[in-house]
């Protein structure tokens, strides 16, 4: 990714090169974007273009290069990092010493997590992004290994219960819904957040967490729906 920022950022010279750093099925991807700025030292990225973007993918940070100076931010990308809620990488060019910028209140810290079982998993995921939205589940009990494998249930309609949650239709998901799916196996073995427009949150193995199309891939593994009843 490293060597795609620079060579857009080498195209671009004098002027600041911009672009996005996005999350797209789990994976890290850049998206060089058009800097639609009158001066060669500012950079305003094309508004049709990171729409789009965000439309389709999540955004975790802004790029874009100081040409012949350094990587500290200036005033401007400070009070527009702060509005926007998203990092900024701020790249020196030629020396591509990089920056990171982050706002005062990041939107984002949901997207693009590291996996790792049992800290930030798909339950942690859900658990992160309901608390989000102001609907707090309990803490659990550390999950055993491969338990999927050996049969032991984690996501039972009797367990999601006590997170205040009841069962409903699987059919019409609402936002905020819990999302369980049996994925390979005869037990649910991963879980995560309906946010709507046929997409869901959640964070897979291996992967980064993330915003993905429930349809079709996921919607055949799902085996319950859940919904918040205070």
């Amino acid at each position: 990714m490293i060597y795609e920022i620079e060579q857009h950022f080498k195209e671009q010279y004098p002027r600041e090169g911009c672009g996005v750093i996005a999350i797209v099925k789990g994976k890290k991807k850049w998206f060089p974007c058009t800097n639609i700025a009158k001066d060669d030292e500012d950079f305003i990225i094309d508004s049709q273009e990171y729409l789009k973007l965000k439309r389709t993918t999540d955004v975790i940070a802004i790029v874009h290069s100081h040409p012949d100076a350094s990587s500290e931010a200036s005033a401007t990308d400070v009070k527009y990092c702060n509005a926007i809620g998203i990092p900024y990488h701020i790249y020196s060019y030629p020396e591509m010493d990089l920056n990171i910028l982050d706002p005062v209140k990041s939107t984002i810290e949901l997207y693009g997590r590291e996996y790792e079982f049992g800290v930030r998993d798909c339950f942690e995921a859900t658990r992160d992004y309901l608390a989000s939205k102001n609907i707090n589940i309990p803490t659990r009990d550390p999950f055993e290994d491969d338990w999927w494998e050996r049969g032991i249930e984690y996501f039972t309609p009797e367990i999601i219960a006590e997170w205040h949650h009841v069962p409903v239709p699987m059919d019409t998901p609402q936002e905020n819904d819990v999302l369980v799916f049996n994925v390979k196996a005869a037990v649910g073995n991963h879980c995560g957040v309906y946010v709507g427009n046929d997409c869901f949150y959640h964070h897979a193995i291996t992967r980064l967490s993330c915003r993905e199309s429930l349809y079709p891939l996921w919607y055949k593994y799902l085996t319950g729906v859940y919904r918040y009843d205070a």
